[in-house]
């Protein structure tokens, strides 16, 4: 008799030390490049409250699952929460997790004023909560804690200054008139990330034009940006992981203007990993508010 536990747990052993490599590299990055690579942003000249809905469907070399996001905005102060579910190896290995930021916008750049984020998988929990003041990060608390150690470069205060927490980096994509063909204006820009363990930067630069298909036989002119990712501490030295990520040409992500609603949203996010290529893309899209309307996209 077929024995499909069995099965499964055989699959997973004999990949695990190849995933393992992998996690290393997606675990400390994933979540955080994901959500910075997803800009959903509204304007602060938009009166009453603007929300904004997103799914988007994850598909990796060894296994797939959605992020779900959320965020509202009156006057300058901002809300965004998501979560994620992730599953491997036949359902054998699930990573889930959940996300919220909140602070304020000011000049078109976000001010966070708490962070916070927890994941489970099958065989540890992890969380982190940072508080912010005006010049950057105030507070953290993680769990585990982030001990010293003598291969990693050490998080000091001048890396905690003038950073945004991955969630109120979608922020920093906000256009005052988002662009229908200027591809280096909607993609150039740098942003500065501490997610609570790493400290890094993600620079965007304008690529290619490609068209973005959406439902009904639609579809849009996207933007494709090459993303750099380039870190600075809280990782080890000569880690193949992050070094892989840090010399990859790989990285893009999809963006589709949106001129009324004053932003650029995401249709496809692509990240090479060592054993293949993890893609997010837009499943379904949703803005509503009183200066923009109801907007959506779908696939």
């Amino acid at each position: 008799m077929f024995k499909w536990d069995m099965f499964k747990r055989r699959v997973y052993q004999n990949c695990s030390k190849r995933y393992e490599v992998a996690a290393k590299l997606v675990k400390p990055l994933s979540l955080s490049l994901l959500i910075s690579f997803i800009p959903f942003t509204m304007s602060t000249s938009h009166a009453g409250e603007t929300t904004v809905q997103a799914v988007y469907k994850i598909n990796a070399p060894v296994g797939s699952g959605k992020f779900h996001f959320a965020s509202a905005q009156s006057g300058n102060r901002y809300k965004m929460q998501g979560s994620a579910k992730f599953k491997a190896f036949l359902g054998f290995y699930k990573w889930n997790s959940s996300v919220a930021s909140n602070g304020y916008i000011y000049g078109y750049k976000p001010r966070p004023n708490i962070y916070a984020f927890s994941a489970r998988s099958d065989k540890k929990a992890e969380a982190i909560r940072m508080n912010f003041s005006r010049n950057g990060v105030k507070k953290i608390k993680a769990v585990p804690p982030n001990r010293p150690h003598p291969k990693r470069i050490a998080v000091n205060k001048s890396h905690l200054r003038n950073v945004v927490d991955p969630l109120s980096a979608m922020l920093a994509f906000t256009d005052k008139a988002p662009s229908l063909t200027n591809g280096t204006r909607a993609c150039n820009r740098s942003i500065k990330i501490f997610d609570g363990r790493q400290r890094f930067n993600v620079t965007l630069s304008f690529k290619r034009k490609a068209y973005a298909e959406l439902s009904n036989g639609q579809s849009r002119t996207a933007f494709v940006c090459r993303a750099k990712y380039r870190p600075l501490a809280g990782h080890k030295r000569k880690n193949k992981a992050v070094s892989y990520m840090a010399n990859s040409k790989g990285l893009e992500i999809w963006l589709v203007p949106l001129p009324k609603a004053k932003m650029y949203v995401p249709y496809k996010i692509v990240i090479p990993i060592m054993i293949g290529t993890a893609t997010a893309e837009l499943a379904s899209f949703r803005i509503s508010g009183s200066k923009t309307g109801n907007i959506a996209l779908a696939r």
